[in-house]
């Protein structure tokens, strides 16, 4: 099948107007979307308050970011306890496994980079 000019013309017409459909769509989403709608004490503490469930199309996923502790500080144990970093310098931490001689083996999960050679399309 042979694409002419008029034909190229009204398919690069759809891909740019659903991308700008699509970029619309989710900046409004991420401006006025899924705000919170109770108070941060009435969700935080000892008790907090369960929101009722809002089951939707598509679930709102909020991955949290993952931060260390800030030079020269520590969380603030329990009585009785202690807080001591285990081990430093690690990137993206996943797995555990502690073998029976006591040493301690970590997964992390990120892959190392891959050339450039095997990527798009050949032909």
């Amino acid at each position: 099948m042979k694409v002419t000019g008029k034909g190229l013309a009204i398919a690069a017409l759809v891909v740019v107007v659903v991308a700008v459909l699509g970029v619309g769509g989710m900046a409004a989403y991420s401006i006025y979307g899924n705000p919170a709608k109770m108070p941060v004490i009435a969700v935080t503490g000892p008790t907090p308050t369960l929101p009722p469930p809002n089951p939707t199309a598509v679930p709102t996923v909020n991955i949290a970011i993952a931060e260390g502790w800030p030079a020269d500080t520590k969380p603030t144990p329990g009585a009785g306890l202690a807080v001591n970093a285990y081990a430093v310098g690690l990137v993206h931490p996943r797995w555990l496994h502690v073998l029976p001689n006591g040493d301690v083996l970590v997964a992390e999960t990120n892959a190392p980079e891959r050339p450039q050679e095997g990527r798009g399309i050949k032909g």
